[in-house]
């Protein structure tokens, strides 16, 4: 008797597991349909506020422009995009916690990278923990190479920035050069390719000092700068520094030939806060609106009519990263991070911003950088000559 007792509980209990099986089966099948109407949620934290906001900004619409343009197609795997935001207020720690809290909290399912190196670089290990593929605008390559396999380049490598002025320095014979740099990971490793860039074409770097970056008072240190009568200054700047050197360079009468600069130029506030002071003063852009880059013109427009002004480069590279990107999850077509991360390495595309390609470690290869220099109030492409806007002013004239 005991032994039919137990075959009828062990039927009994077999048969629960089977509807427990079908019920399961049942709802596994039934959410793919489910999740179609679930957005993809994307989520990254930004500088919104405080002094880095203005290029920031200018990633988060490329970033929004993107997101709308694909909702307006279809979506994404047949779902709905919606992006996450958060304001980081350029601060490492608290861009630390709200990757966690995307992650943990919010369980978005793609991330995008912060505005500036060092905030990439605070958050590149919370990523990559976390397995969470993350195309970055940043263009240091220390969290790339391998040490963060999660983390993408998606912009020109930092050593790259400054060679189209340096090499129209050369092309005009210019011999000297003094270097001034913000002490922090973007601008140290820039002037590393500005010395590297200026040995091999045979320009001598006289003077090169950094300064903090809550430096506001420039002119001891341009002075000490033009003592050795350099034919080029180069600033490895933000905008706000750059902005600094410029009015004590005007106060002080400093007559080098050229005066250029990483980051401040290719903001619009740059001239605003300058007006004439920023005349003939030299940029590098890794993008312009006049360039002949695979779907550019149906970008200026749509970016003007949906904010208003020109995009900057870093709202193209924002936008062609999101792009490429979601090119990558359409290929895989699913959300596997490890997946989409091969196949962003895989990755040789034609976007606005040029061509995007990476090698096997993240490292971007593809992308370019162009010279542009304010005149008469307006940004004017210079170098290299074929994409060219108009020609540079060069020497820089005497000051008004």
């Amino acid at each position: 008797m005991l032994q039919g007792l137990q075959r009828r509980s062990i039927a009994r209990a077999a048969r629960l597991v089977a509807v427990a099986a079908g019920a399961l089966a049942t709802a596994l099948a039934a959410a793919p349909g489910a999740s179609a109407t679930e957005p993809i949620k994307v989520g990254l934290a930004i500088t919104q506020t405080g002094p880095y906001s203005p290029p920031a900004v200018y990633e988060l619409q490329g970033y929004e422009l993107a997101v709308e343009e694909i909702n307006q197609a279809g979506g994404l795997l047949g779902r709905p995009v919606t992006l996450v935001k958060y304001d980081d207020q350029g601060n490492p720690s608290t861009a630390v916690q709200l990757y966690q809290k995307l992650i943990t909290d919010d369980d978005v399912d793609l991330l995008l990278s912060p505005y500036q190196t060092d905030l990439t670089s605070a958050v590149a290990p919370v990523v990559n923990r976390a397995r969470r593929v993350m195309p970055c605008l940043a263009a240091n390559i220390e969290a790339f190479g391998g040490k963060y396999p999660y983390l993408i380049q998606a912009m020109t490598q930092t050593s790259r920035y400054m060679v189209p002025v340096v090499d129209l320095a050369a092309q005009k014979g210019y011999k000297t050069l003094s270097l001034l740099v913000q002490n922090t990971q973007f601008p140290q490793q820039l002037a590393e390719g500005v010395e590297k860039e200026a040995a091999a074409k045979g320009i001598k770097v006289v003077f090169k000092e950094s300064y903090a970056n809550t430096t506001t008072d420039f002119s001891a240190l341009v002075l000490k700068a033009a003592e050795s009568h350099p034919d080029i200054i180069v600033g490895a700047t933000y905008l706000a520094d750059s902005e600094g050197i410029m009015r004590a360079a005007r106060a002080q009468n400093i007559d080098a030939k050229m005066f250029a600069f990483s980051i401040g130029p290719v903001e619009p506030e740059f001239d605003k806060a300058l007006g004439d002071a920023a005349d003939a003063v030299f940029g590098t852009t890794l993008y312009f609106p006049t360039l002949h880059t695979k779907g550019n013109p149906a970008f200026v427009k749509a970016f003007a009519d949906k904010f208003g002004r020109q995009p900057t480069y870093h709202a193209a590279l924002a936008y062609a990263s999101f792009k490429v990107l979601a090119g990558a999850v359409a290929k895989v077509g699913s959300l596997d991070q490890t997946k989409i991360r091969d196949a962003l390495l895989q990755t040789s595309e034609d976007t606005v911003a040029g061509h995007f390609q990476v090698d096997k470690t993240g490292i971007q290869i593809g992308y370019n950088s162009y010279a542009l220099q304010w005149q008469g109030g307006k940004q004017q492409l210079v170098w290299p000559e074929g994409a060219a806007t108009a020609t540079p002013i060069i020497p820089h004239p005497a000051w008004k």
